[in-house]
C-alpha cells in the first residue's frame, strides 16, 4: 500500500516600503533529491542546490534519473519512490528562492502553499489529503546569501523489501500519466510550478504500421503453422 510523503520547506516575502507593499521575485525550480529521511547523499544534494539557485545556474531536474529530463520540469517515476532499503530512494523538491529579504519579513505577510497530484485525468488536493488543509503556511525556511530559500517534498513510499518487488511496483505506477502542481499565494497572487510525467501516446501513423507490423507476424506466424 501506498502512502504519500512531504516535506515542506519554504521561503516566501513581500518587501515593505512605507505603506507600499512590494513583492520580491520569487523564483521556482524543481529537481529530484536524495532520499531526506536518511540518506547522506540528501545534505550535499541541498547544499550545491543553494549554491547554485543563489548563483543563477540551477538546473531543473538535473539529478533526474532520465538524463532525457535534465533542463525541463519532467520526471521518471523512479524520481519519486523511496522505500526502506538500499538507497532509500528519491523524493522531488520544490525549490523556492527569494532574493534581498530575510525570515522576520516573511512572518508578517500570511503567506500560503498547496500541492495538487494529477493522475490519469483525476485531480488530488495532496495537502487537504495529508493535512486536511487546502493551504498550509509555510513553517521552515532559511536565509542564505541574502535571501531566503526552502524546498517542499513529494514522493510515493513502498513498504516492499526486494528489488524484484519495488521494480514491479514502480513498473506498474508508470504505466499512469500525471503532473504535481505545486502553488504558491503571495498577497492574493497565485504562482505555480508543475512536474510533468506523461507517457508518449503514439501517432495514428505509427498505430497504423504497428497494426501491418503485428499483422505480418501473425500472417507468418500462421503460414508456418500450416
Amino acid at each position: 500500500m501506498m502512502k504519500k510523503l512531504a516535506t515542506i520547506g519554504l521561503a516566501l516575502v513581500v518587501l515593505i516600503f512605507g505603506e507600499m507593499q512590494v513583492a520580491s521575485s520569487t523564483s521556482l525550480y524543481v529537481d529530484s533529491a536524495p532520499n531526506m529521511y536518511g540518506s547522506p547523499d540528501y545534505v550535499p544534494w541541498w547544499e550545491n542546490v543553494k549554491s547554485s539557485v543563489a548563483a543563477g545556474t540551477f538546473v531543473n531536474m538535473v539529478n533526474s534519473s532520465n538524463a532525457d529530463n535534465r533542463g525541463t520540469t519532467n520526471f521518471a517515476i523512479k524520481d519519486l519512490v523511496v522505500y526502506s532499503f538500499g538507497d532509500l530512494g528519491r523524493r522531488m523538491h520544490f525549490i523556492y528562492w527569494l532574493p534581498d529579504t530575510t525570515i522576520s519579513d516573511l512572518t508578517n505577510q500570511g503567506l500560503q502553499v498547496a500541492l495538487d497530484y494529477q493522475w490519469d485525468d483525476l485531480t488530488y488536493d495532496f495537502y487537504e489529503e495529508y493535512y486536511d488543509e487546502r493551504w498550509l503556511t509555510p513553517t521552515s525556511w532559511e536565509e542564505y546569501n541574502g535571501g531566503v530559500i526552502g524546498t517542499a517534498g513529494f514522493a510515493w513510499a513502498y513498504g516492499t523489501d526486494t528489488e524484484e518487488a519495488l521494480a514491479a511496483d514502480m513498473a506498474e505506477l508508470a504505466s499512469h500519466q500525471g503532473d504535481l502542481v505545486f502553488h504558491i499565494n503571495q498577497g492574493g497572487e497565485e504562482s505555480t510550478i508543475t512536474a510533468y510525467h506523461h507517457n508518449p501516446v503514439p501517432e495514428p501513423t505509427t498505430i497504423l504500421l504497428l497494426g501491418s507490423g503485428i499483422a505480418s507476424l501473425l500472417g507468418l506466424r500462421l503460414r508456418r503453422r500450416q
